[in-house]
């Protein structure tokens, strides 16, 4: 009797174990997981931070932080609906996004980084839904314009309704 006590005790140690072994394994196996789609979407977003917009479809000014530097002023609407915006144009560094450089150009999503100090508030104007990747923090990235244009705004991000923003915080 005492022979079969020990038997069953062993048998539920053994399922126990098992069970335990088997919820311990699908943990792993599901924050392996997790990792792994992780190092996917940054290895997707690091590729996607590599696509370049032709320069060409950028109109741009002398900038109004550094005389030195580019701001953009303007898109060119045939170009691409996704935007990456450079670090430089043609050998000079883009630190600014001027007055509705984008405005009604119907937009999809926009990457920018952190050479952008500033950006007007009506910039995006009338690209609803947009999304913003911004590889940057928000303290970095000014936004400016007169008093009417930022009343203007209110509500908006840089002038688009029902925008979508990823800060790098």
């Amino acid at each position: 009797m005492k022979q079969n006590g020990f038997i069953t005790s062993a048998l539920l140690y053994g399922i126990l174990s098992l069970f335990l072994i088997l919820i311990l394994g699908t943990i792993s196996i599901l924050a392996n997981r997790k990792l792994a789609n992780d190092k996917i979407k940054e290895s997707v977003l690091n590729d996607v931070q590599k696509i370049e917009t032709n320069p060409s479809c950028f109109q741009t000014d002398i900038s109004e932080l550094d005389s030195n530097n580019l701001q953009i002023t303007g898109y060119d609407s045939t170009c691409e609906k996704t935007i990456y915006i450079p670090r430089t144009i043609y050998g000079k560094t883009v630190d600014s996004i001027g007055p509705k450089a984008f405005a009604d150009k119907k937009i999809i999503n926009i990457t920018i980084q952190d050479n952008i100090k500033q950006i007007y508030v009506n910039a995006f104007t009338n690209n609803d839904d947009i999304v913003f990747y911004m590889i940057t923090t928000s303290d970095n990235v000014k936004g400016v314009g007169s008093d009417e244009e930022i009343a203007n705004a209110t509500g908006t991000t840089w002038g688009a309704q029902n925008a979508t923003i990823h800060w790098d915080d």
